[in-house]
């Protein structure tokens, strides 16, 4: 039956959030570390992680890519073990672990505002975790739901409960998007994800054209809102030291044309990853589509990370960031 889709997952995540914190975190780490030590002929997500790896971080070794590449599956490791704890848990305990809201002041000034406001954000370390803070705002959140309708149900409902509003990322949720921001209200959305319709325009995401959401744009040029780039990831602390992030993106808001805000956004977005590169989830293939058709990287990743792997650079195997210039 469709209610029971993802009923083990939904066990696991209840047994995950039922372990300490530390431990689960913990356990987390060693399941996201086995990944990279399974051969890479089997390791298709590593794959995914050292394809992105070297087709962002100009100059980056083969080595440095898989030394980067096995903490950032660690670090994936504990962010979904948090996850579970942050859907399950009471919502004291995960505002315990916010050590610092950096930029909080501006954006809850413009919250009061007259003007709407919008949130654009990543999947960067505890990204789950500044959805209870929002819920403090009554932000309506955008999202994908998930296909395990089990799963779905207890994360809309975890998220929901802190006093969000989940929108689902179809026509009737960029209705109630659009009546958000004409009422003056907050809207969240993840900006760093594959739109799914391919007529999406393109824009450089670390020097690769991509698809970018267009909604961001229509958003934007549409509503005037005040904008800012949200993260949120584990500092030095780690799990226990959870750091929030809310960055004015004046770039965006003022930009001229859609293409010029698309390319600010994505710009916006780079400099987030590159200051916590293995908190980021390398694991998404961003890279998937070119204009024109699909790059073939992924598909293709154990030859070329074989090639990679005997000393051959991101040009050579194709890899390199488009230097050509914008029409």
């Amino acid at each position: 039956m469709k209610t029971q889709r993802g009923r083990r997952l939904w066990w696991l995540i209840r047994l995950i959030a039922w372990l300490p914190l530390p431990l689960a975190a913990g356990l987390g780490a060693i399941l996201g570390d086995l990944i990279t030590r399974v051969p890479l002929r089997y390791a298709s997500a590593y794959r995914v992680v050292l394809i992105n790896l070297l087709a962002t971080q100009p100059g980056i070794s083969f080595d440095q890519a898989r030394a980067i590449g096995r903490q950032s599956l660690r670090e994936l490791g504990r962010s979904f073990c948090e996850f579970a704890h942050v859907w399950s848990r009471p919502i004291d305990e995960t505002m315990a672990r916010i050590s610092h809201i950096h930029g909080e002041q501006e954006y809850l000034d413009a919250c009061a505002s007259d003007r709407p406001v919008l949130l654009l954000s990543l999947h960067l370390g505890s990204w789950e975790t500044m959805n209870p803070y929002l819920g403090r705002q009554g932000t309506n959140i955008m999202y994908q739901p998930h296909p395990a309708t089990l799963v779905d149900e207890l994360v809309k409902q975890a998220r929901e409960r802190s006093g969000c509003r989940l929108i689902p990322t179809n026509n009737q949720g960029i209705k109630h998007g659009l009546a958000t921001l004409r009422a003056g209200g907050t809207l969240a959305l993840l900006a760093d994800h594959n739109p799914g319709n391919r007529s999406n325009p393109y824009a450089p995401f670390f020097g690769h054209p991509v698809p970018t959401p267009a909604l961001v744009g229509k958003l934007v040029q549409r509503f005037r809102p005040r904008v800012f780039v949200v993260s949120c990831y584990r500092g030095e602390g780690g799990i226990k030291d959870v750091e929030m992030h809310f960055k004015p993106a004046p770039e965006i808001e003022t930009a001229a044309d859609t293409h010029t805000l698309l390319c600010a956004m994505n710009q916006a977005l780079e400099t987030c990853i590159q200051s916590n590169l293995c908190q980021y989830q390398w694991t998404y293939k961003r890279f998937k589509w070119r204009p024109g058709g699909r790059r073939l990287w992924y598909r293709q990743s154990y030859p070329l990370l074989r090639r990679a792997a005997r000393g051959e650079d991101s040009a050579s195997l194709g890899l390199a960031p488009d230097t050509t210039p914008n029409p």
